[in-house]
């Protein structure tokens, strides 16, 4: 996989704590309602966060010049996609979907619901961990597909547009 090369960023060096803590606890908001919109009836799938996933991804290699993706952040994404959904999720069998104000509330708060336990923790014996691990891991390399996806996408835009020669009007001239 290709690396993006970007300049280093003035922040998250050493001993540069407050920055990081800053930019980590800084919900940035017009991302948060990309998402949240995906919602419909007050709930947000797997489906909803990886097509955000994949926007997200697209969106940055396109538009952000410090965009830096390697092969561990694109895992770090994958797993950032599925985790609120698959460990907060409260149905026995149903991984599927969350409420989008439990996501909200994670997002902004980041921290878990009130009274929250894991799902081996609220179903007991019920639970098959090994159909949920399964699960997850299907979403987890798909999340890594989406994500190559983007980045190939992302990489051909920019690509496209230093290779397009500037549009002349030749009406005007």
């Amino acid at each position: 996989m290709d690396v993006l090369q970007i300049p280093q960023s003035d922040g998250f060096e050493p001993f540069n704590a407050e920055t990081f803590v800053d930019f980590r606890y800084t919900v940035d908001e017009d991302l948060l309602q990309k998402l949240l919109a995906r919602s419909t009836n007050g709930v947000l799938t797997i489906e909803d966060h990886q097509a955000h996933l994949k926007e997200r991804i697209y969106d940055s290699i396109v538009t952000d010049e410090f965009f830096n993706f390697s092969e561990e952040s694109m895992h770090v994404a994958a797993n950032q996609y599925l985790f609120p959904v698959m460990l907060m999720g409260d149905q026995l069998d149903d991984f599927t979907s969350l409420s989008t104000e439990t996501i909200e509330t994670f997002w902004r708060e980041f921290r878990f619901p009130d009274d929250f336990a894991p799902r081996s923790v609220r179903f007991g014996d019920d639970f098959d961990v090994a159909a949920f691990n399964a699960v997850r891991q299907a979403w987890q390399d798909r999340n890594v597909e989406i994500a190559e996806e983007a980045f190939e996408e992302g990489k051909s835009e920019i690509k496209n547009e230093k290779e397009e020669p500037p549009s002349a009007n030749l009406s005007t001239m």
